[in-house]
C-alpha cells in the first residue's frame, strides 16, 4: 500500500524544493501576531496569467533580451533568484528546453560570475547575466539572473516518472532578497526600485479546475477581488526571508496536532503538498487513508489550519487529490496530499494545495501574509 504514496511523492519532484543558500541568513525577528481583516481594494492590476498542469504545477509566460525571448517559468516564494536554462547548456535536460542566446539580444550585458544552486531534487550551475527581463508587460531592465549551464539530477528522482513534469524553462525567486543566492537583487525588488508595481504586494489564485481554461493568476501591485471572496485575515511573518509565519494548531476531528503551537510555517508555492514532522504525518494518516477510492472521501473530516486564531478549513475535496497508479490497477486513486518534511529549521510547509483553497497575498510592504477564501 506504502508505493502508492512513494510514486506521488517522486511524481512531483519540485516538492519541497528550498534552496541551499550560500548568503547569509538574518537572525530570527519575531513579530507581534496582531491580526487583521481588511478588503483589498486593488484591481485592473497587472497580471501573469498562469497555466494549471494536471494540479500538479503552475507555470507562466515571461521574456528576456531584445528582441523577447520567451520562457516557461514556475514562480517559486521558497527562492529568490532567477534562472533560464542557457543556449551554453548541451546536457539532454537543457536541450528539451528553450534556451536563453545571449547573442540574440542586443540588451544583453555580460557578467559571467560563476553560480551554484542546490536544490532538493537537483543541482544547477551556470553564470550570471544582466538583460530587459518583461513580466506582466513589466520591463525590468538590467535584470541579473542565472545562465544554467548544467543540471544534475539528483539519484532519489524516479526517472520514469519525470515523463509527467511538464516542460519548464526556469524558476522565478518571489522570495525575500535576504535569501539570494550570491545577493544577486531579486525580480520583485527591481520592480519595486523602478516604480513598476503600485505597491510591494504581489498575490496568487490558483484554479484546481484542470478543464478551466484560466488556470491561475499572479496579480503584481495587489490583489484581485474577482478571485476571493470576503475579507483578507492578515498574519505578520515571523522571518524576513521566506514567507512564513507562526501556526497556531493543526485540528482533526478534535485533535490538535501540535500542543501549544505549530511553530514556524512556510507557505510555498513551489510545494504542492502540505509538509510537517514525522510524528505529526504518521498521527494524519491514522485518522485519514494514504490513499482510496475517490469516490469514497467524502467520508474523511475537514482540517482545520489555524492560524492567527482563525480556522482555515480544508475539506476532502482539498486534501485528496487524483493520481494515476501504474504500479498494480493502472487506474486513478485519490492520495492524501500530506508528506513528511526533514527541514529543521521550518516545521510546516503549506503549499499549494493550501494556496488553491486560500487565495495568498504577499505583502513586503508590511511584511505580513494574507488570506481570503478563492472563488
Amino acid at each position: 500500500m506504502f508505493h502508492f504514496f512513494v510514486v506521488a511523492t517522486v511524481l512531483f519532484v519540485t516538492t519541497d524544493a528550498y534552496v541551499d543558500r550560500k548568503s547569509i541568513q538574518q537572525p530570527w525577528k519575531k513579530i507581534d501576531t496582531e491580526l487583521r481583516e481588511v478588503r483589498s481594494l486593488n484591481d485592473n492590476l497587472p497580471s501573469v496569467l498562469l497555466s494549471n498542469y494536471k494540479n500538479i504545477t503552475y507555470y507562466g509566460n515571461i521574456t528576456i533580451g531584445t528582441p523577447p525571448q520567451t520562457f516557461k517559468v514556475i514562480f517559486d516564494t521558497g527562492s529568490a533568484n532567477l534562472w533560464i536554462f542557457s543556449k551554453k547548456c548541451n546536457v539532454s535536460v537543457c536541450l528539451k528546453r528553450n534556451q536563453y542566446d545571449s547573442t540574440k539580444s542586443s540588451t544583453y550585458i555580460a557578467n559571467s560570475t560563476l553560480f551554484h544552486m542546490k536544490y532538493t531534487d537537483y543541482n544547477i550551475e551556470g553564470f550570471l547575466s544582466s538583460d530587459i527581463v518583461n513580466v506582466a508587460g513589466l520591463n525590468i531592465q538590467n535584470q541579473t539572473f542565472v545562465e544554467v549551464s548544467n543540471y544534475n539530477q539528483l539519484p532519489t528522482v524516479n526517472e520514469r516518472i519525470i515523463r509527467y513534469i511538464p516542460v519548464i524553462d526556469g524558476i522565478l525567486g518571489l522570495g525575500y532578497s535576504d535569501i539570494s543566492v550570491d545577493r544577486v537583487t531579486p525580480v520583485f525588488d527591481n520592480m519595486i526600485a523602478q516604480g513598476l508595481v503600485s505597491s510591494p504586494i504581489f498575490s496568487f489564485y490558483l484554479n484546481r479546475d484542470t478543464s478551466a481554461e484560466l488556470g491561475g493568476k499572479l496579480i503584481l501591485g495587489g490583489s484581485d477581488p474577482v478571485h476571493y471572496e470576503g475579507d483578507f485575515t492578515y498574519i505578520p511573518i515571523s522571518r524576513k526571508g521566506h514567507w512564513q509565519l507562526i501556526m497556531d494548531k493543526i485540528v482533526i476531528n478534535d485533535t490538535n496536532l501540535c500542543g501549544e503551537s505549530c511553530g514556524e510555517t512556510t507557505v510555498d508555492m513551489e510545494t504542492l503538498f502540505i509538509m510537517g514532522p514525522k510524528k505529526n504525518i504518521k498521527l494524519i494518516n491514522t485518522l485519514i487513508q494514504i490513499y482510496m477510492d475517490c469516490e469514497q472521501i467524502s467520508q474523511l473530516s475537514t482540517i482545520q489550519f489555524i492560524l492567527g486564531g482563525k480556522a482555515f478549513n480544508l475539506t476532502n475535496k482539498d486534501y485528496m487529490f487524483p493520481a494515476l497508479d501504474e504500479d498494480i490497477s493502472n487506474e486513478i486513486v485519490c492520495l492524501c496530499g500530506f508528506m513528511e518534511t526533514n527541514r529543521q529549521e521550518i516545521n510546516w510547509v503549506l503549499g499549494r494545495i493550501f494556496i488553491s483553497r486560500y487565495y495568498t497575498e504577499f505583502d513586503m510592504k508590511n511584511n505580513r501574509l494574507g488570506f481570503a477564501l478563492a472563488k
